[in-house]
């Protein structure tokens, strides 16, 4: 697991067309701990990777595990749309060898709009399905 999120935070922060919308420091691993009182101090846009779920299978050995990437946004859905079609250029169908890991391919398994009504935020989280051997 933590190969993948290794190639995956490597891919986002070494496209420069993504870190032109979205600087390297605001893309995460997890939870992010900041506190909703300091809303005019939150880095966004932003990107966070998490880990949705993970199985393994016996024939081939190999492990399916689903990572929600969120997008956050407080300029505009327009900002979300551009940043989204760059991950997906990025991340759909990457194939790669991490350390001792290799990532046979993933793609996009969905991705949804959530509206957050008390702010001005634009979220859309999305899952990529990674299958990886280690």
């Amino acid at each position: 697991m933590l190969e993948i999120f290794e190639k995956l935070i490597s891919v986002l922060t070494g496209d420069a067309a993504l870190t032109a919308i979205v600087p390297a420091a605001n893309i995460f691993t997890g939870a992010v701990d900041i506190t909703m009182e300091k809303q005019q101090d939150l880095l966004y846009p932003s990107i966070v990777l998490s880990q949705a779920g993970e199985s393994v299978r016996s024939v081939p050995p190999v492990r399916d595990t689903h990572v929600q990437l969120d997008i956050w946004s407080r300029n505009s859905q327009l900002e979300i749309e551009n940043i989204y079609e760059r991950v997906l250029t990025l991340l759909n169908y990457l194939s790669a060898n991490q350390d001792t890991a290799h990532i046979y391919w993933q793609r996009l398994g969905g991705a949804v709009d959530q509206f957050e009504s008390e702010r001005r935020i634009w979220h859309r989280a999305c899952t990529f399905i990674v299958w990886s051997q280690k």
